[in-house]
């Protein structure tokens, strides 16, 4: 290695030109290819992509240009730069003479940092200028502001800085380049994989644990690969630009203080530093004791001897790997390792074991009604509660001139309802469901009609919310779920009825099994349907609600176009206990346009359902394998008569290969197949006239 005189006498400032231009020609290729990577993936493509014949698009941000290559530069090569700058430090040879050189080492980690930032940060800001420059020239299939630019380069810039950075600091915590680059990339997914585990292992034992606090998109903001492979559906906010620029900060600090404790002798080692083994092994044991304990009790749910199994299986498992990489060698018995082993062992066991105990009081805590202000009961309380789903109601998020996403012009409808009698119905469901503690492990109790899972969430006094899940079967609680599903409170959320509340700008009602449809578009009649609508879902009794019988159509409710452009649709059910809306439907002439009636049947074959038993459980849901059996037994019989067909479409239930029930097979002329169910009290005459 070659060194400039000029450099060597500025080796008392932080940012020797030596170092600095050794770096620049040593792994100045890592700024070319992020130059041309970043170049080719924004400003190439605003000529590139789309057809030359159709008009400019406009973009809300310019990650929406080639999105997909632009992030495999910014995941890569910002910790590729980390890797090779400072890979003198994983090897003896080169780090025992870079630490020779006159300077000390927050000079010489100073000048390294500024050497990989000026690679990277450079190619960022040309291609920000670049992308401004050819922005009026013809040719360009996009249209975008220069606060679109300004908004790209900051938030790309931060996320190359905190890259860098990041993979800094585990290079100096580590003594081995492969090992640093997958423990960086293991790093960045870990928090959302660990959150997503615990949350499994607390929803696997702990009673009335929500099973989507792990899931959906929000899991993607405790993971910075995972973000950023995502951003370019919904771009950076400022408070995220901000967490990142911070942690930025703290990683440089932190890259300080360890580089000038760490040993020349660790080099070629996993860890550089002792105290970081016990945490390593402590981190690989518990996330192996997490997946493998998950895995199987999935597999084997509610078997003691399985859970113990797994979590035990996880724990050898990570111990062992853990001792393999500190020592670099797979011969790891000593007399100490079953000791050390079983103190871990006890102790990640406890770590698991006392938050999903009786002694937190987690299952039975049911808050005092004098400390809830506010209540939700329903299975829509995701939907409400997180931002990442579909919109529901009326408000956009909107844009500032920097490009960075604001609050939304109109704030969400309280979802919870404030009406103590409404709150004290909700409290006893919820005292019963802890006191019988249902379960749905029987498949015939997951299908029965009724058969629900319910989220109970209380905002209280003090801010916080307590929120739990539960799956309530259809038979045993009656009397506490027919005073909540009544009230209107849970109607209006449970059945979306702000949807009914928007500009409607028409409304299709579809059948479910033939092509029949309608549109209603006028303006008046819109109004008279959804003020009916909204008033049959508000009389609609406990029995309306978890009956079993089938819609007579879909209701589709199309939204006017917002002030951006975009309308929405909803989605309603056309029941049989909607007797107000059916007669209007009828008056106007809609209802046998829609309505499936026996001409459009081709078949109808009908048997009495007693196979629940005879089939094997995992057909004993197959309609078709009740049907087959039927005929073998010569009891399937073909209904023929007009009266009778239209006596079943008009009765007819969903299937749930009850022992007792009739079951019928339609054949619709659209080719569609359907398995109704009719239970004794369906049977008109004729239809019982025709059972062998």
């Amino acid at each position: 290695m070659k060194w400039g005189m000029p450099g060597m006498t500025h080796s008392r400032y932080f940012f020797n030109s030596g170092v600095i231009r050794q770096n620049v020609r040593q792994h100045g290729w890592i700024g070319i290819i992020y130059t041309l990577g970043l170049l080719f993936s924004l400003p190439l493509q605003l000529f590139m992509s789309g057809n030359s014949g159709t008009q400019p698009q406009k973009v809300d941000n310019l990650f929406r240009v080639a999105g997909d290559i632009q992030v495999l530069f910014i995941v890569v090569l910002p910790v590729a730069a980390g890797l090779f700058v400072f890979r003198y430090l994983q090897s003896k040879m080169a780090s025992d003479l870079w630490h020779s050189l006159p300077l000390r080492r927050e000079h010489l980690l100073t000048a390294h940092m500024a050497s990989g930032l000026g690679l990277l940060l450079l190619p960022v800001w040309l291609t920000a200028a670049v992308t401004a420059i050819v922005t009026p020239l013809g040719g360009n299939m996009y249209i975008y502001s220069g606060a679109d630019i300004w908004n790209w380069c900051l938030i790309v810039s931060v996320l190359t800085l905190f890259l860098f950075v990041f993979s800094t600091f585990v290079g100096i915590c580590t003594g081995q380049t492969v090992l640093q680059g997958i423990i960086i990339y293991i790093l960045l997914i870990l928090p959302a994989a660990l959150f997503q585990l615990v949350n499994l292992h607390l929803d696997t034992y702990l009673y009335g644990y929500p099973q989507w606090s792990g899931s959906s998109d929000s899991l993607y903001i405790w993971s910075p690969l995972l973000r950023l492979l995502t951003y370019t559906n919904e771009i950076f906010s400022v408070a995220e630009l901000c967490i990142y620029a911070a942690l930025s900060v703290v990683f440089i600090a932190l890259s300080f203080v360890l580089y000038r404790n760490r040993h020349g002798e660790k080099t070629g080692q996993a860890i550089a530093f002792t105290y970081f083994n016990p945490l390593f092994k402590a981190g690989v044991m518990l996330c192996a004791m997490l997946l493998s304990g998950t895995y199987f009790t999935s597999v084997k749910p509610h078997q003691l001897g399985w859970m113990f199994c797994g979590y035990i299986t996880g724990a050898i498992l990570g111990y062992i790997a853990s001792e393999m990489i500190i020592r670099k060698t797979w011969q790891i018995l000593t007399c100490k390792v079953p000791m050390e082993f079983a103190m871990y062992g006890i102790l990640l066991g406890l770590l698991l074991y006392i938050p999903v105990s009786g002694l937190t009081g987690y299952e039975n805590r049911v808050p005092a009604g004098e400390h809830v202000t506010g209540v939700y009961a329903g299975s829509k309380y995701q939907m409400y509660n997180d931002d990442s789903y579909p919109r529901i109601y009326s408000f956009s998020a909107s844009v500032d001139s920097s490009g960075v996403n604001q609050d939304p012009p109109l704030a969400k409808p309280d979802f919870y309802t404030t009406d103590k009698q409404y709150i004290e119905a909700v409290r006893r469901l919820h005292h019963a469901l802890v006191m019988m503690r249902p379960t749905n492990q029987d498949s015939v109790r997951h299908y029965s009609p009724g058969a629900r899972m319910f989220t109970l969430a209380y905002q209280l006094d003090n801010g916080r919310k307590l929120v739990r899940q539960y799956w309530i079967p259809g038979e045993g609680f009656e009397p506490e779920m027919k005073s909540v599903m009544e009230s209107k409170g849970f109607k209006q959320n449970e059945y979306t009825l702000y949807q009914l509340d928007e500009d409607i700008e028409s409304i299709r009602l579809g059948s479910n099994y033939t092509n029949k449809a309608v549109s209603i578009s006028d303006p008046q009649e819109v109004k008279e349907f959804t003020g009916l609508l909204k008033q049959e879902i508000l009389n609609m009794s406990y029995e309306d609600q978890t009956g079993d019988q089938k819609s007579i159509a879909t209701i589709q409710m199309n939204s006017k176009p917002n002030h951006i452009g975009y309308g929405f649709y909803y989605d309603f059910d056309w029941k049989p206990s909607f007797h107000e809306l059916e007669n209007w439907l009828v008056q106007k002439g809609y209802a046998d346009k829609v309505r499936s009636t026996a001409q459009d049947v081709i078949s109808a074959e009908l048997i009495q359902d007693d196979y629940a038993g005879k089939l094997p459980e995992e057909t004993r849901f197959d309609a078709e394998q009740h049907v087959k059996l039927a005929r073998s037994e010569n009891r399937a019989v073909i209904v023929k008569g007009a009266t009778e067909i239209n006596d079943i479409l008009s009765r007819q239930r969903n299937f749930t290969g009850k022992n007792g029930d009739y079951l019928v097979k339609l054949v619709y002329k659209g080719g569609f197949i359907d398995y109704a169910s009719l239970h004794e009290e369906d049977l008109t005459p004729g239809l019982k006239a025709l059972i062998p």
